[in-house]
């Protein structure tokens, strides 16, 4: 019998795990990771998705949830105009269980209640927006808003009547009932988790929450302009502060650095260093939501390098290519850009440290 179940069921060897599956654990996939962080990440989260994939749509995104929100989480505007304001409501519930019909009538009572009674007006469109998504009960009334409407009135006394707002009990009167039954619920719709984790996928936002880093390739840096341009004049005159203390003679302009070919083709490299490095620096803004990877990297090579930049050199010059030298050293690990970084990086950072004066060549 034995040997029968071996030749049914070959015998398989434990699956040796990946190196980063023993550093860090066993990836844990988008849909997984929505259902487990907080439900005030959450929140967060919907306003990077709405912000950032739809922000097209609107004018202004803000978060409204907690006390006294009135029943808005985040507030989609499109527009403005008091005479014709037209908002999106984004309603979020972090939830360890599909969303019930049950789940969301208090949310379409606070609705209801709160446009009647003009504390706001009635948006374009309400979404519920649910880490586990809608249970089949749910989605069967979403298709028939006609149902949300009855489900509403039937259940306002267990449900709704108390718990609106615990300054008073909200009667459902024959002027509140009559806006009931009028009240349009076909705007009340969702969003899927897979289509949210799509969509959010394509904002800067995505790396932070899900990981994965940057996937795009990093662009051609530009070569520089024959001409000096305006952002690059600080680093420029202490490149030529530098060649000017090396020579014991004024260096001001490149027409006179032509004359000394050693020292034009070191000044026409560590421009193109600085075009790399503000290359970088662009490629990190639209890819990231926030500044501090690139802000963090500079302050790294800089802590690095310092004490070199300070040391005692023979000239400006020498104290650039030391500087320069010992940047293109340093063991950088765990900044997110690092696959994107090389030398030419680390020297352009070190221009612009020093176009803004935290670096400087020659000391006064």
């Amino acid at each position: 019998m034995e040997s029968v179940i071996n030749d049914l069921l070959p015998i398989q060897a434990p699956k040796k795990p990946e190196s980063y599956d023993v550093l860090f654990g066993v990836p844990i996939p988008p849909i997984e990771r929505l259902r487990i962080i907080s439900a005030d990440q959450f929140e967060d989260m919907i306003l990077e998705w709405v912000d950032g994939y739809l922000k097209s749509q609107y004018s202004l995104v803000y978060r409204s949830g907690g006390a006294g929100d009135m029943g808005r989480d985040i507030v989609a505007i499109v527009n403005s105009d008091p005479s014709n304001y037209i908002w999106d409501n984004y309603q979020c519930k972090h939830y360890e269980h599909p969303l019930h019909p049950s789940d969301i009538w208090l949310e379409l009572g606070k609705l209801c209640y709160y446009t009647f009674s003009q504390s706001y007006t009635v948006p374009r469109k309400y979404y519920f927006i649910s880490s586990q998504g809608l249970g089949p009960a749910l989605s069967g009334l979403l298709e028939e808003p006609s149902r949300l409407k009855t489900g509403l009135i039937s259940v306002w006394d267990e449900k709704c009547r108390k718990k609106i707002t615990s300054r008073f009990e909200i009667e459902l009167t024959d002027e509140l009932l009559s806006y009931i039954e009028n009240f349009d619920f076909s705007i009340i719709t969702h969003c899927p988790p897979q289509k949210l984790i799509e969509q959010y996928s394509i904002t800067p936002f995505y790396k932070y929450r899900f990981g994965g880093g940057l996937v795009k390739p990093r662009p051609q840096a530009e070569l520089p302009q024959d001409s000096i341009q305006p952002e690059e004049v600080r680093y420029v005159s202490q490149l030529y502060e530098a060649y000017s203390d090396h020579l014991g003679q004024q260096i001001s302009d490149i027409d006179e650095l032509k004359k000394h070919s050693k020292l034009y083709g070191h000044f026409n490299r560590q421009r193109e260093d600085y075009y790399k490095a503000e290359s970088l620096r662009r490629f990190a803004r639209d890819e990231l939501p926030y500044d501090e990877p690139f802000e963090k990297l500079q302050d790294e090579i800089y802590r690095g390098v310092v004490d070199t930049a300070e040391d005692d050199h023979p000239d400006g010059y020498v104290c650039v290519k030391e500087t320069i030298k010992e940047a293109k050293k340093l063991q950088i690990t765990s900044n997110i850009l690092i696959k994107y970084i090389d030398g030419s990086d680390r020297s352009g950072i070190c221009h612009q440290l020093a176009n803004k004066d935290i670096l400087n060549w020659v000391k006064k």
